[in-house]
């Protein structure tokens, strides 16, 4: 694949370790009760972070992503993009059956045959936030993803945003157009800063506010997160809540993470990004975490 191809996260400048020692390793921590039959696993990965450089997909992971699904694993792609930036990484993984959940778990789509159908998708009006926001974060822009559209309030910019058909239109517009994901960005801004101040409004009390390793931020509607989607779509196929596999790295990761019976935290995971938090009663859980590598990891294989 050719050089920056995507636009996703910079390298950690981590060192990668070798392969089968995390293989063994991960191998080693799987819960107990995990099922040895693949067709009873639900395997979610992230891209940005985890299985995508700038450069696309390494051949590992190819080779892992493919293999699960070969073995009847259910494979599903977890992103905080929208359906217009999953397409173009399905189509660099020949990803053309599966699922993949999209705006943070807001978005879930049927991929069969190559061709994506959204199934499910909760979407809000945002026009309280906005406002709000727009106050307390001078100079920054928003972005709307009501498939099909994208609607933005000023260009992006290094062209940031996914997809290509961008629509510029009013606050008013943006303000009344139900969504199922809100981007915040604020270039100029410092990103704890940024995150500080986010903190510090309603907003973060009203939504869900995932911040990115830059000033960007993703809002959702209140309780859709990646994890509240798998969660429903294991319903949906009757899997086992044992049969669980979540692997990922940034704050939008933290909840199917913590979510699934292995979650997985990857060793290049930035500052405040998915690093496992312990339950807030204090009682020990019946899951065990484990750190991988984020440049060179194959998805965990069933046993």
């Amino acid at each position: 694949m050719s050089q920056e191809r995507f636009l996703t996260v910079p390298s950690t400048g981590e060192v990668a370790r070798p392969f089968e020692n995390l293989l063994d390793e991960a191998s080693a921590a799987l819960p107990a009760g995990i099922p040895t039959s693949a067709g009873q696993v639900l395997v979610a990965l992230d891209i940005d972070g985890t299985i995508l450089t700038p450069a696309g997909a390494t051949p590992r992971v190819l080779e892992g992503i493919h293999g699960l699904a070969a073995a009847g694993a259910q494979v599903l792609i977890a992103s905080g993009r929208a359906l217009e930036g999953v397409i173009p990484v399905l189509d660099a993984l020949e990803f053309t059956d599966g699922w993949a959940l999209c705006n943070n778990g807001a978005t879930l789509v049927r991929v069969s045959g190559g061709a994506c159908e959204i199934v499910e998708e909760r979407t809000f009006v945002p026009g309280p936030i906005l406002e709000e926001i727009d106050a307390a974060v001078p100079g920054s822009v928003f972005a709307s993803m009501p498939h099909p559209d994208i609607l933005l309030s000023a260009p992006f910019p290094n062209n940031e945003i996914e997809g290509s058909d961008h629509r510029i239109v009013s606050m008013e517009e943006l303000a009344s157009t139900p969504t199922p994901k809100i981007v915040v960005r604020a270039a100029e801004m410092d990103r704890d800063e940024f995150d500080r101040i986010l903190s510090s409004l309603d907003v973060s009390r009203t939504h869900e506010v995932f911040v990115g390793w830059t000033s960007w931020a993703d809002i959702e509607p209140l309780g859709v997160t990646k994890a509240s989607g798998l969660e429903s779509l294991r319903q949906r196929l009757g899997l086992p809540a044992c049969g669980t596999v979540a692997v990922g790295d940034g704050t939008n990761d933290i909840a199917m993470i913590e979510w699934a019976a292995f979650g997985v935290a990857m060793g290049g995971a930035s500052r405040g990004g998915a690093r496992p938090r312990r339950p807030r009663d204090g009682r020990r859980r019946q899951r065990r975490r484990r750190r991988g590598h984020a440049r060179d990891h194959a998805p965990l294989r069933g046993r």
